[in-house]
C-alpha cells in the first residue's frame, strides 16, 4: 500500500516523468536517498514497473528499511529496464 501511494505522489497527473524526477539522481548510500524507480521500455509514466527502496549496503542489517531490495536482486531485470535512485533535494 505504501508503494501505491508513493507512485501516486511521484506520478501525480503528469504525462511523463522528467529525467531527474522531483529530486536528483543519486546512490542508495546517500543520506538523502528516498526511493528507486524501475523503468522498462523508456522513462514515461507508462514505463514505471515498480517503486521501491534498495538496501544500503553500507549499513548493518538492523539499520535497513523494512522490505528493502538487495543490490543483487537488481541484476535480475530485463535488458530494456533501468533503475533510477532518487534523493530528496535540500532546499
Amino acid at each position: 500500500m505504501k508503494r501505491f501511494f508513493l507512485v501516486l505522489i511521484i506520478l501525480g497527473c503528469g504525462e511523463s516523468l522528467p529525467d531527474k524526477d522531483f529530486g536528483r539522481e543519486c546512490e542508495v548510500y546517500n543520506d538523502m536517498y528516498s526511493h528507486t524507480i524501475l523503468f522498462c521500455g523508456g522513462r514515461g509514466v507508462d514505463n514505471v514497473e515498480d517503486v521501491f527502496q534498495v538496501c544500503n549496503y553500507q549499513r548493518q542489517a538492523s539499520e535497513q528499511v523494512d522490505d528493502c531490495v538487495s543490490n543483487f536482486d537488481l541484476v535480475e531485470f530485463d535488458n530494456d529496464c533501468e533503475v533510477q535512485h532518487v534523493c530528496w533535494e535540500e532546499r
